[in-house]
């Protein structure tokens, strides 16, 4: 454990407790009794939501101090977050913020139902979900394939064998967040399962307003698209840890 990893892991232990910290640590899933409430995220209900706080709050990979600053000293930020899956992340920015406007979006309608309800009232009404498969463009069907559509792991590219299927169309981040005429963002989040680069070059409108990115990469392929293309608008690397990478405006 690094010395970062550590600094983290003992703050976490303070927010939510030695027990629950330990057994999220080792992965016992099972020594937590579902549901339980926890601080900070509220109720959790399923699997998926503990498998989430670790992997991007207990093991450090979503945290960087500085941007994390930011996003809690500004006034109202806007957050844009694609791939909200159960509405962990989406939480912690409200944690960070109370203020925060947040765009949350996401291939499964489940998710975004699911995400609105696991938020307090008074952050209801700050969250606009957003059923959407981003893509390079807009109109292109998509098949998608599944067994659960809150499986964190969820592809748009996953082939056929999967118990569930739907066809949806494919929308740009450009249109998807058009109608609410955003003015800057404060934090554009990725996680979408290596389509970070097909994203990205549906996004040449959006990508001018934002300070700060968070990716999460999947492949080498999706890393090389999608840092050719921030390189290209202007973004730097601050920060990487394991498959994430943080990214600031130049």
């Amino acid at each position: 454990m690094t010395y970062i990893s550590l600094v983290n892991f003992i703050e976490f232990g303070k927010m939510v407790g030695p027990w629950v910290l330990l057994s999220l640590y080792f992965k016992k899933w099972g020594l937590i009794r579902l549901p339980v409430c926890l601080p900070v995220f509220g109720a959790i209900s399923l699997k998926e939501e503990l498998i989430s706080i670790r992997d991007n709050i207990l093991s450090g990979s979503l945290r960087d101090r500085e941007i994390e600053s930011r996003v809690n000293t500004a006034k109202k930020p806007i957050i844009v977050d694609c791939g909200i899956n159960v509405g962990i992340t989406v939480r912690w920015w409200f944690y960070l913020n109370p203020d925060a406007v947040i765009y949350g979006i996401d291939m499964m309608n489940e998710a975004a139902d699911f995400t609105t309800r696991s938020l307090p009232e008074k952050f209801r009404k700050k969250f606009v979900p957003i059923t959407a498969v981003l893509g390079s463009s807009t109109g292109k069907t998509v098949e998608l394939n599944y067994d659960d559509p809150l499986f964190g792991g969820n592809n748009a590219g996953a082939a056929s064998g999967y118990s569930e299927k739907r066809s949806v169309r494919s929308v740009t981040l450009d249109d998807c967040l058009a109608p609410y005429n955003l003015g800057s963002v404060e934090l554009l989040k990725v996680d979408i399962e290596d389509s970070a680069g097909e994203m990205f070059r549906g996004a040449k409108q959006i990508l001018p307003k934002v300070k700060n990115i968070l990716l999460e990469i999947h492949s080498d392929k999706e890393n090389n698209d999608a840092l050719k293309i921030l390189d290209h608008n202007g973004f730097r690397i601050r920060k990487t840890f394991k498959r994430h990478i943080w990214l600031e405006k130049v």
